[in-house]
């Protein structure tokens, strides 16, 4: 038995024969205590990195630790002071105008897709800039409409395309147009499009996009319908036979039968024929199906013939690259039954659907030919769809796809003679927040709350990724293309926002963008530099200069007072 005394005694009475004294027992059985303590902090360690993946706490490292210094925020700031006092106001008249529509692209979206891009590049990303950044001009847009405090797609294209803001869901119509009504719409209610005036002064026009041709943004070029979601017969309601559907107006009706470049999906809501495929399933969700037999594309493909006009009709990536697009006039692209599928599925599956660059760059290059210039609309339209999935993902890489499509103009167009603006119809509800540290990775954790659960830099305020209770996300994989971002409030699909949006311009009078606009002023800004639709007198002294005939009024009067 052991001894209780706390001396050098020595153990008697062992049947193990045990040689040593209570002071060498008490050493071992803590050494042996402190093993077991290390075995399960080990055993928790191991369980823990089992359940918190790498990617989670990913982080990208600054290129040096230049940050650190007092001399390196103040030759930052120099350099971007210098730059200001050098800037100077581009006054020409814009021959060209390109405008770069991002569907859902709120500030936020904006701050963390310039992260992300730079963490493509193994950059920390926060100090880069997208190339619309690098814009000279900046302003803020405000988005509400008529009826609705937070606005859709179809009431907005209508004002920052036609310049007159109306009601929810409408398209191409004013206010007194009621939605869902066919009947409200009245030659004198319709309200026509920057393309229309485009057309009128000679120019070619074009429309590009990564979603239906006859969705609610490139439908805002050159349809009037009291609901948009009217693309084609099959979603017309009862009554309404006689309305044509924006399909049909596309092709059929000024001005979408004159523009020189179409180019998106939406095949099945041009032809009654479509099939689907694995990869280009046919869209029985959201997508319109044709009732009436026609097939809108041989109509447009057969009127450009009888026309004489030369043109080409291409379904997918490959046609279009071999397009001789000197040899062009008219294109319609049209490469997916609903919308194109999205950038990362295009790299990953190898998919023969060009991306929203290649489109770009063909479009400049056939609308480049007219000495008149040009009118092009490129929509980056998947950043809104994957935002109401709240799949943060999938939204900044298709705002960095759009940015890439940017970049090509800015490197086929001259800044002397052609504007390019960049903004969004409409916010969505994605947040960033949270303290991640910087050079974590966006699309990652941002930490702990305090009760330990792991909470995403992204979330939303509303939408899919809602939870009765509160998940342990720290295992799951938020870099997966389908992760789904949590939200605060239950809904199938995440609302839009109501915050103003950012407008970036560089070009000929692209200063005239520089504080907050009501979104109806955009359209009359690009024309008014332009020189069309109701500015097309205005300008004064050749392509050289756009000098106002309100300028000439106030020079004359000043003339004459100093005589």
């Amino acid at each position: 038995m052991f001894l209780k005394s706390k001396g050098m005694e020595r153990i008697s009475g062992s049947t193990d024969g045990f040689p040593y004294s209570r002071p060498v027992i008490e050493s071992k059985m803590r050494l042996s205590l402190r093993l077991v303590v290390a075995l399960a902090a080990l055993s928790m360690l191991f369980q823990f990195c089992l359940s918190t993946p790498l990617y989670q706490v990913r982080r990208f490292k600054k290129t040096s630790n230049e940050e650190q210094t007092q001399n390196y925020w103040k030759r930052i700031a120099d350099e971007e002071l210098n730059r200001a006092i050098r800037m100077k106001h581009n006054t020409n008249v814009a021959k060209n105008v390109i405008l770069f529509l991002g569907d859902g692209m709120s500030i936020p979206t904006i701050t963390a897709g310039r992260i992300y891009k730079g963490q493509q590049f193994s950059h920390s990303g926060e100090e880069g800039w997208l190339n619309f950044e690098q814009f000279p001009h900046v302003g803020l847009v405000k988005t509400y409409n008529v009826n609705k405090q937070v606005s859709d797609s179809a009431s907005t294209a209508t004002a920052y395309l036609g310049g007159v803001k109306t009601n929810y869901k409408t398209l191409g119509v004013d206010a007194s147009a009621i939605y869902q009504k066919c009947h409200t719409v009245t030659e004198d209610n319709k309200v026509y499009s920057i393309v229309k005036w485009a057309q009128d002064a000679g120019k070619k026009t074009g429309v590009v996009t990564s979603t239906r041709i006859t969705h609610a943004t490139p439908a805002g070029t050159y349809a009037h319908v009291a609901d948009r979601d009217w693309e084609c017969d099959g979603n017309l309601p009862e009554g309404c036979d006689s309305i044509k559907d924006i399909a049909r107006q596309l092709v059929e009706d000024e001005p979408g039968s004159l523009i020189n470049v179409l180019m998106g999906g939406g095949y099945q809501s041009l032809n009654s024929d479509a099939i689907g495929t694995e990869d280009d399933p046919l869209d029985d969700l959201y997508g319109c199906t044709r009732l009436d037999g026609r097939n809108l594309t041989e109509d447009w493909v057969n009127a450009k013939k009888n026309s004489g006009v030369k043109y080409a009709f291409v379904r997918n990536k490959t046609q279009l690259l071999t397009v001789d697009t000197n040899n062009v006039d008219y294109l319609l692209g049209i490469f997916a039954n609903g919308h194109l599928q999205y950038e990362h599925e295009k790299r990953d599956k190898n998919l023969n659907v060009p991306t929203l660059a290649n489109m770009t760059k063909a479009a400049l290059e056939i609308l480049g030919k007219g000495p008149e210039g040009y009118f092009l609309l490129v929509e980056g339209g998947r950043i809104d769809h994957a935002h109401h999935d709240t799949m943060a993902h999938r939204a900044l890489d298709e705002l960095v796809a759009m940015d890439d499509a940017i970049g090509v103009a800015m490197q086929m167009t001259d800044e002397k003679n052609t504007l390019i603006v960049v903004t969004a119809d409409h916010a969505h509800t994605m947040s960033f927040s949270g303290y991640p540290q910087r050079g974590q990775e966006i699309i990652g954790l941002a930490g702990l709350d305090e009760e330990g659960v792991g909470y995403t830099t992204l979330m939303y305020a509303n939408g899919p990724g809602y939870n009765n209770t509160r998940p342990n996300i720290t295992a799951e994989d938020t870099r997966d293309w389908e992760y789904t971002q949590l939200a605060t409030v239950p809904r199938d699909s995440e609302t839009h926002g109501g915050d103003d949006v950012a407008i970036y311009a560089r070009g000929p009078m692209a200063h005239l963008f520089h504080g907050l606009h009501e979104q109806n002023y955009i359209p009359f800004m690009m024309a008014y530099t332009s020189c069309i639709g109701d500015y097309k007198d205005h300008c004064h002294g050749g392509a050289e200069k756009a000098v106002p005939a309100l300028t000439l009024i106030l020079l004359a009067i000043s003339t004459w007072m100093l005589s």
